[in-house]
């Protein structure tokens, strides 16, 4: 692509129905402002008696997409159900004007699959893998596929990795509860899991979707812990969940200007910056990636930096 395409570029990625007749208008025209990335879903979202009319609907989607390529739109990408499904989208005509495919149910049983999807896609598209079987509550597992997806080839054309907590809720008999986050339940120790397996290996995760949206509380508080675990983005399924992951997405002043410092190669090996250690040895990857995120989300002021000193020695 001339363009790379930034993890943190999805924000809030909203999933809508491909039975939706208004898609054109939320991606051409503006209905959802400030949306910045969409998923048309053919899989959980549509009936199986209603297959039929969501393939016309996207058929028409495309046709519009294509008669205004160039336009300003969100990232689109599209679910398809199977693989079986995303090989004939890959002949529905007009469909290489998306950005990709989410690919559900991704793991050890789907992996030959979906890498013939992959390899048979146009070379612009990313993809989005959606982990959310049982397979990837069992480390051993999930260790594996980070294997297979390091040596397949494919890993730079994997924009981030999707966790699906209603599926893994639902492997483990449970749904998230609208007075707690998921970080409240196991839940939270599957995300954990998956981030330290895959963040290491160089993939970037999304997390998964709160599905109660009159209420924001726990949304926000949620998402606060989505951000430490290193998530880069957040699935929703309701336009008014949107500002409220922009607006965490914004960096704290604080953290820009410690981050722009710990990149600066005149720097000290150790320093201090607001009463905190930086040791750009250690503290590099973190620093690309709030530079990275500051750049599509901004900041918010939190307070007048203080001077960076050098520390005597690392602790």
């Amino acid at each position: 692509m001339s363009t790379r395409i930034s993890p943190y570029q999805l924000g809030a990625t909203l999933y809508m129905p491909a039975t939706r007749p208004d898609l054109p208008d939320v991606i051409l025209r503006q209905k959802i402002p400030d949306l910045r990335s969409m998923v048309i879903c053919l899989e959980d979202a549509v009936r199986e008696e209603e297959i039929a009319r969501s393939l016309a609907s996207l058929q028409h989607c495309l046709h519009e997409l294509n008669e205004q390529e160039g336009r300003m739109r969100p990232l689109v990408f599209v679910r398809p159900r199977h693989p079986k499904m995303a090989q004939e989208l890959l002949a529905m005509q007009g469909i290489g004007c998306i950005d990709g495919f989410v690919l559900p149910k991704f793991d050890n049983h789907s992996f030959a699959a979906w890498h013939a999807v992959i390899r048979a896609a146009p070379s612009h598209w990313l993809f989005m893998p959606t982990l959310e079987t049982a397979q990837m509550l069992d480390a051993a597992a999930v260790r594996e596929l980070c294997g297979r997806l390091q040596h397949a080839g494919i890993k730079p054309r994997i924009l981030a990795l999707r966790i699906g907590g209603n599926d893994l809720s639902s492997c483990l008999r449970l749904r998230t509860h609208r007075a707690h986050t998921l970080y409240d339940g196991p839940l939270g120790h599957a995300v954990a899991m998956l981030v330290t397996q895959f963040a290491p290996a160089g993939f970037h995760l999304t997390a998964p979707v709160f599905e109660y949206f009159q209420d924001h509380t726990i949304l926000q508080a949620e998402f606060q812990r989505d951000l430490l675990h290193g998530l880069v983005g957040k699935t929703v399924i309701h336009p008014s969940q949107i500002a409220v992951i922009h607006h965490a997405l914004k960096v704290d002043s604080r953290d820009y200007e410690a981050a722009l410092q710990i990149l600066d190669d005149t720097m000290p090996a150790v320093f201090q910056f607001e009463g905190a250690m930086c040791e750009p040895a250690t503290h590099h990857h973190w620093a690309v990636q709030i530079m990275e995120r500051a750049q599509h989300f901004g900041c918010y002021l939190h307070s007048v930096p203080m001077a960076s000193t050098p520390l005597a020695a690392s602790p």
